[in-house]
């Protein structure tokens, strides 16, 4: 299959989980109705201020985390290629009356947007996964980046992405960590998708070593500012992770691993 069939099927499954995340408890759509931010604290700090900034949120799903930024002052654009999600997240702009322009389209067509340029460009959990390619996305980012703006990643650590998270008694690692090409996957995330009944399971993942990411963002112009790795996840993906005070899913401590990382990089003045 070619990479647009591959994309065609992630977005059938992606417009299923649309209606099974609006009620996930993962997802606490009725607690971000009543007001409560989506966002963690991570992203929070390292992001810091945002009153008054232009963010721009690829990858939104349903714009949660977008309107949450927009709740701390700044002016969001949320882009999404689920026509499903994008709608969503205009419902519950129109609910919440949390001001955002919602966009459908693939990372590969942003060119065909006329998105103009931000102050800030965010992305967060599980995203990076979904792209074949970084190179594009990189230098799309760098392009829509003001002088002085900057980029931020918070996503699953690569290595973390290693576990075998069908093997609940003991941590093994089970898929590659170098590989260039798509692994598909045709099951359920149980944690999320409890209850829900899918016609479209299967799904193509990508792989992007650190190095990789680090890399094509250099590449493009942009100074690395920090990267941050951390040994816990935004949600249990092995079956023995526990969630923590801190809103965060934590592995046994024998294993202290990273399961998170983050990047800022900066647009030179």
């Amino acid at each position: 299959m070619n990479i647009d069939q591959l994309f065609e099927i992630n977005k059938k499954r992606w417009n299923e989980k649309v209606h099974a995340n609006q009620s996930s408890p993962v997802y606490d759509v009725q607690g971000f109705l009543a007001g409560i931010t989506t966002l963690l604290p991570i992203e929070i700090e390292e992001v810091g201020p945002v009153k008054d900034k232009d963010l721009l949120h690829l990858q939104c799903h349903f714009g949660m985390d977008t309107m949450s930024w927009a709740r701390k002052g700044a002016r969001v654009t949320g882009v999404d290629f689920s026509p499903e999600a994008i709608n969503m997240a205009k419902e519950l702009s129109a609910r919440t009356g949390v001001e955002g322009e919602f966009i459908e389209s693939n990372i590969y067509d942003l060119d065909q947007t006329d998105l103009g340029s931000f102050d800030i460009i965010f992305t967060s959990y599980g995203v990076l996964c979904w792209l074949p390619d970084l190179g594009p996305w990189a230098k799309w980012i760098a392009e829509h980046l003001r002088p002085g703006g900057f980029f931020y990643v918070i996503e699953n650590h690569p290595f973390g992405s290693l576990i075998d998270e069908t093997c609940p008694e003991f941590f093994r690692a089970s898929y590659p960590y170098f590989s260039k090409e798509p692994i598909m996957f045709d099951d359920d995330v149980p944690i999320i998708d409890q209850g829900h009944e899918f016609q479209n399971k299967t799904r193509y993942e990508w792989m992007h070593p650190i190095s990789e990411v680090v890399n094509v963002l250099i590449d493009n112009g942009l100074r690395i500012d920090f990267l941050h790795e951390f040994p816990f996840g935004f949600f249990p993906m092995h079956p023995s992770m526990v969630q923590g005070n801190d809103g965060y899913w934590h592995l046994p401590k024998q294993f202290n691993v990273p399961m998170l990382f983050s990047v800022k990089a900066s647009k030179p003045i």
